[in-house]
């Protein structure tokens, strides 16, 4: 490949590999946030009444569903899908697997 034909991403993943790092880590808590916060609209509920069933306050919600900040612990998002009457599944796999990105779908990542 032609440096010419080398993506902007494949360019900066070559000179500043922590950028594209962040980057991938931010696009996985947009997935999980915009994917709580649909199941949270789907049930009808509020905030503040997931932090009440699920023993967290209502910052600690907020900050789940923020489309920045760090990717929440996995223990976070089982207390917020529970208090939600949700479902959560985790997928480990051999093989790469794509991220779904569509809020109220089923979140995957790898």
């Amino acid at each position: 490949m032609s440096k010419a034909a080398k993506s902007f991403r494949d360019r900066m993943r070559a000179v500043r590999p922590d950028v594209v790092e962040r980057q991938d880590r931010n696009a996985r808590k947009q997935a999980i946030a915009k994917s709580l916060r649909a199941l949270r609209d789907s049930r009808g509920l509020t905030q503040n009444d997931v932090a009440r069933k699920s023993g967290m306050t209502q910052s600690v919600v907020a900050r789940l569903e923020a489309l920045t900040g760090s990717v929440p612990k996995l223990e976070s998002i089982e207390r917020y899908v529970s208090a939600c009457g949700g479902h959560l599944a985790l997928i480990i796999s051999p093989e790469e697997i794509a991220p779904s990105l569509e809020p109220g779908q089923d979140l995957v990542f790898a």
